[in-house]
């Protein structure tokens, strides 16, 4: 007897990470439920199981994820600005705008904000939040040697060394962000920041 095939899921797998996320941001991952993820989804428990597995496993996927969406959306701000302090002031304003909202406080950053406190129980998040910062950094080493080379040179500074600086930069700017702070605040501080480059 041919097995019938399962029944299509009705929801959108980008919106749910989406949306889990934020629970995650806002609650912190141990304070946050699969009650409250799915109630923001309007989705059933066994539902976001079947296609998710447990919380940690959600919370899992929603971190690489979130890693993917904020190297991609933050370290293409560093090429094309002309000078290495033009190009680590787009980026951290970049970074400002993915981190707070339009209107009210920052939410922050989930890799700082929720992630990173539950690196130390969790191997494959402390691994997302590793291979994102070695990721960001090689990405940035690559662009300074493309295109600031002179200006890497004139800080007597190996272009390694830079990234380096400049990912703690961002770091530092995620952790403001947690604060809530307005983004015009944020803004403020991210062209403050620069000025260490």
């Amino acid at each position: 007897m041919k097995k019938s095939p399962g029944r299509p899921r009705k929801f959108n797998e980008e919106e749910v990470l989406q949306h889990a996320a934020k629970v995650f941001l806002n609650e912190g991952f141990e304070a946050s439920s699969y009650e409250s993820i799915s109630e923001a989804m309007g989705l059933s428990k066994p539902s976001l199981y079947n296609a998710f597995g447990d919380k940690q496993a959600l919370f899992t996927r929603v971190v690489a994820e979130y890693s993917l969406q904020a190297h991609e959306y933050i370290v293409k701000e560093f090429s094309g600005a002309g000078t290495l302090q033009a190009a680590c002031q787009k980026m951290l304003l970049a970074a400002a705008k993915f981190y707070s909202t339009p209107d009210g406080p920052s939410v922050g950053c989930l890799l700082v904000g929720t992630a990173l406190p539950a690196s130390s129980q969790y191997d494959e998040i402390r691994d997302t939040l590793r291979d994102f910062t070695k990721r960001m950094e090689t990405s940035i080493e690559k662009i300074i040697n493309a295109e600031y080379s002179k200006d890497a040179a004139a800080l007597d500074q190996h272009p390694k060394n830079i990234a380096r600086h400049i990912s703690s930069l961002l770091f530092a700017l995620a952790v403001r962000a947690r604060m809530g702070l307005s983004r015009k605040k944020l803004n403020q501080i991210a062209l403050e920041l620069a000025e260490f480059i």
